[in-house]
This record gives structure tokens, C-alpha cells and sequence, in this order.
């Protein structure tokens, strides 16, 4: 194969070892790869400057090594940097705790099968896959561009939940550590809200949380958004609402719970609404600032929020089936 790969690692991942590292340079060597470059990521630089460095560089191959802001920032760098025009393709291992890209993606979780398949050694394929962009009044204000986004956009109690879970609880516990903080942000406030999907008349709605997504998957085999998908060029928008306290918490929890996907009750017949919609734009605005996540990271607090698809925006690579 010859030529340039480059590896983007979140060193402060507990699992990104010096073992790891070699056997990924081994794999690498394996599959024809005749230079590789590594670049470590920092608190003010999550991988997106070094994924477009290494597309400058020539590389073929960036492998992103972390978490959902590793694999997100690496896709942004790679995106901005001519994407799949560029011809440059994209490898995940995922680290992280809830690992929502990979588990969208369909990739192994475990670190060692992960590791093939990112460096080419494991039966694989390309994937053309969508970002989307995130604008919020904030960033507008401070002359920001857009917000990347891999996986999920949050308002609300989504963003509560990532705002409350505390890091060493994730290392100990791993994903779980979502379930406890979950259970401390029920109390999440209604959210009174309209919402407008690719430029149509905004429609009223009070939720406890909105989701406007590139996925669905979460961890324990949940399929919160069964029609979500990666690569169909559209986003899906979640409007969730529970009432009655934990009697609403529980109707919801019995719509989504594995081993069938979510099949949501019509709005108004239970104590928990989902409304739906899909697109490739949406807008939102409420009454007052609420708190915002994007793929794990926590924004300032927003009023207006708009999300929309750039398609096909990077190449990634999955495991090949059939």
C-alpha cells in the first residue's frame, strides 16, 4: 500500500497504552503502511487540527483513538480538509465510555478487533458518513464557526446528564456512570419550545429534552432512534416529554428498553411523549437559555439552536458484511 497513515490519540484515555500503541504501529506495518505519523491530542486541540495537518501531510489514513470528541473532531478535521474528495479515509478505536460513534457505526467495541479494523488488517469497508452542523447564538456572537457533530446534538436533560456525570465515576464504572447521573437530572425542567425542520412552519412543543441526531444507538442495546441512521443524509429530531415524575420516566423507559427497538405510544395517549421528525435542517428557539451538548461536550447555555446535514462528509471505515 505504501504511503502516510496518521494516528490521533486522546492520551488521557486509561486504555490508550504504550501496548496499544505498538500493537497499532505493528498492524500497521502489517497492512502496508510505510510511515506512520502520531499526533497526541490536548484540552485546547480535541484532533481536529491534527487530522487536517495529517490531510496536508499526504496522509491516506487518520485513525482516531479515544473517545466520541476524539472521533468527532478527527471527522470535523478530515471534513474540512476536502473529506472524501480527499481520498484520505477514516479509522476508529473507540476508548471512550459510551463509544456512540462506533456503536452507530457498527464497530467492535473491544479494543484488539477495533484495532484491525482501523489499520486495514480486518476485512473492511468505506462508509461515507454525515457530520452535522451546529450553530447557536453563542458562537454567532463570538464569530465562531459551526459546531461539528458525529453522533447527538442535546437540550435540555440530555445535556444535564453529560454536565453531571463526573469523570472518575466513568473511569470506575464506564457507561453506567450515565445511568447515576441519569437518575439525578430527572427533575430536568419542561422546556417550552418551537421547532421548525428544514424551513417549515415552526411547531409549539414543551419537552424535557430534544434530540437532534445523527444516530440512535446507546449503550445496553438501547435503539432510541430505530430509523436513525449515519449515512442517509438526513437528521432526526426527538422531542421527548414525560409527566407525572417517575410514572412518566417509567413509560418511556418501557417504550425504549431493549430487545426491541423504541416503538414510541401516539403523543397524548401516556405520561411520555416522543414526536418525531426528520430532515436536513432544523431549528430551534426557546423561551430562555437551555442547557446544549454536543457528542459528550457541554456548550454555553443556548436560546436558538440550528443543526443541519453536511452529507457524506468523511469516509469511514466499518466492517465489511455479507
Amino acid at each position: 500500500m505504501g504511503g502516510l497513515a496518521c494516528v490521533v490519540i486522546n492520551p488521557s484515555k486509561r486504555r490508550a497504552t504504550p501496548r496499544l500503541r505498538a500493537a497499532l504501529a505493528a498492524e500497521l506495518r502489517a497492512a502496508g503502511w510505510a510511515r506512520v505519523d502520531w499526533a497526541d491530542t490536548a484540552p485546547e486541540q480535541h484532533g481536529a487540527r491534527q487530522a487536517a495537518r495529517a490531510v496536508e501531510a499526504g496522509a491516506g489514513l487518520v485513525i482516531a483513538v479515544g473517545g466520541d470528541g476524539t472521533a468527532r473532531a478527527v471527522a470535523d478535521g478530515i471534513a474540512r480538509a476536502g473529506g472524501p474528495r480527499s481520498g484520505v479515509e477514516l479509522g476508529i478505536i473507540p476508548l471512550g465510555t459510551a463509544n456512540l460513534a462506533a456503536r452507530g457505526l457498527g464497530l467492535p467495541l473491544r479494543r484488539w478487533p477495533a484495532l484491525r479494523l482501523a489499520a486495514g488488517t480486518a476485512a473492511h469497508r468505506l462508509a461515507p458518513i454525515d457530520l452535522l452542523r451546529v450553530s447557536t447564538e453563542a458562537l454567532e456572537a463570538a464569530g465562531a464557526p459551526p459546531e461539528p457533530c458525529l453522533v447527538v446534538t442535546g437540550i435540555g436533560f440530555d445535556a444535564r446528564l453529560v454536565a453531571a456525570t463526573r469523570a472518575g465515576l466513568k473511569r470506575r464504572t464506564g457507561w453506567g456512570a450515565y445511568a447515576i447521573a441519569a437518575a439525578r437530572s430527572l427533575r430536568s425542567p419542561r422546556l417550552p419550545m418551537r421547532i421548525a425542520v428544514d424551513g417549515g412552519t415552526p411547531e409549539e412543543a414543551r419537552a424535557r429534552c430534544l434530540l437532534i441526531a445523527n444516530s440512535g444507538r446507546l449503550p445496553a442495546g438501547i435503539r432510541l432512534l430505530p430509523g436513525a441512521r449515519m449515512d442517509d443524509g438526513v437528521l432526526d429530531v426527538a422531542a421527548i416529554d414525560v409527566r407525572h415524575g417517575l410514572v412518566g420516566w417509567a413509560s418511556l423507559a418501557r417504550q425504549v428498553l431493549p430487545p426491541a427497538p423504541a416503538r414510541y405510544s401516539p403523543p397524548g395517549r401516556g405520561a411520555a411523549d416522543v414526536r418525531l421528525a426528520r430532515g436536513r435542517e432544523a431549528v430551534v428557539n426557546l423561551v430562555e437559555p437551555a442547557p446544549l451538548e454536543i457528542d459528550g461536550e457541554i456548550l454555553a447555555p443556548a436560546r436558538w439552536a440550528r443543526v443541519r446535514v453536511e452529507s457524506g462528509a468523511v469516509a469511514v471505515r466499518v466492517p465489511r458484511t455479507g
